[in-house]
């Protein structure tokens, strides 16, 4: 019995130790989770191209762009006022372009790691626009959903 996954440092070494697909895989299933603050379609489809265990490389280079596009329209729609939803909105494109990144192309040092980050802020930000002062349990999500898929693997 492996031992479960419970904190970043945890999460992080775990995250380290998969290889492309499986990182593809488990980004998938933490941007899935926060899916629901998005309506932008460039970020469902990558998440489906993040899924798909023959997306080429063209394929992903594609829903990354796309994903960085919808990250630079939903920033712009946040505005002067800051709109929590938008920014919301943002976030969960941010980590669906992390997630789908090719080798390399992605800015941020640990694509992994902006994914998990970028989870938790856009759930931050929904807490915010809903004017909720309850905890973010996305870390706490996170480590479900990492135990679940080690322990299916």
């Amino acid at each position: 019995m492996m031992t479960k996954i419970s904190n970043d440092t945890e999460l992080r070494q775990a995250l380290k130790k998969l290889d492309r697909m499986q990182l593809r895989e488990v980004s998938a299933a933490f941007v899935e989770s926060v899916l629901h603050l998005s309506s932008d379609k460039r970020v469902a489809n990558a998440i489906d191209v993040a899924r798909n265990r023959d997306s080429s490389d063209d394929e992903l280079l594609a829903a990354y762009k796309a994903a960085r596009v919808a990250t630079v329209d939903s920033r712009t729609r946040c505005g002067a006022d800051c709109n929590w939803e938008e920014q919301a909105a943002h976030f969960v494109a941010r980590a669906s372009a992390a997630m789908v990144a090719p080798e390399g192309v992605c800015k941020a040092a640990d694509p992994p790691w902006q994914v998990v980050m970028s989870c938790r802020m856009a759930q931050n930000c929904a807490l915010i626009a809903a004017d909720d002062d309850s905890a973010n349990d996305e870390s706490e999500n996170q480590y479900r959903v990492i135990n679940d898929y080690l322990d299916s693997q």
